[in-house]
């Protein structure tokens, strides 16, 4: 009957006479060790806005908005529905546009907070012809890259490495596909359009 009591004694002077197990946050900064999965932050200069990490994240938390008018598309993360499940780090083409950080607290007062978001934006490529989006500018260059000279070949990255060198007016959107469209910034749908009204 008495052993249970002896034996919380014991723990309860044990514990008192320890060193505490918590850290003393927010007397001291706590730092999170390097493998631990804290906030995903963007990096502006990897990112090639493919939209990879929206695409694979489980949560929704990142959103991908277009901007037609001023030809820019951003990509946010809401690290209030943020599970830092890693999938957008893993999952990452260029392995570096987004990664875990070891940051982990987050004190705001209002969902609608700038410090819930964490944005990027990229410069956009809309079709010459219908007005459709094609890609962000960074991610043709990043594919351009890494087909080397095999990229001669695509129009789209042709005029981009021509971009490079000089610069190139943009068409306006006509009301029908001409022969000459085959050089220029065009989406997939519109430049088989084209082939087939050049064929027939």
């Amino acid at each position: 009957m008495y052993l249970p009591k002896i034996r919380e004694i014991k723990e309860a002077l044990t514990s008192f006479f320890s060193p505490p197990y918590t850290t003393q946050f927010p007397a001291r900064p706590y730092t999170a060790p390097p493998e631990y999965r804290g906030k995903p932050k963007y990096f502006k200069e990897y990112c090639i806005g493919c939209g990879t990490c929206a695409q694979v994240c489980p949560a929704t938390a990142i959103t991908i908005t277009d901007d037609k008018q001023k030809k820019i598309r951003t990509l946010t993360v809401d690290y209030c529905s943020c599970i830092n499940c890693g999938q957008c780090e893993e999952k990452c083409i260029t392995q570096k546009g987004i990664k875990l950080s070891n940051q982990y607290s987050l004190f705001v007062t209002t969902t609608k907070s700038p410090e819930v978001f964490e944005s990027v934006e990229k410069e956009s490529v809309y079709c010459e012809i219908c007005g459709g989006f094609i890609a962000c500018r960074d991610h043709l260059i990043w594919v351009k890259d890494r087909l080397g000279a095999k990229a001669f070949s695509h129009p789209n990255f042709l005029l981009e490495l021509q971009k490079e060198f000089s610069g190139i007016e943009e068409s306006t959107i006509k009301s029908r596909i001409r022969r000459e469209d085959y050089l220029k910034q065009v989406c997939p749908k519109c430049r088989h359009l084209v082939v087939v009204a050049d064929e027939f």
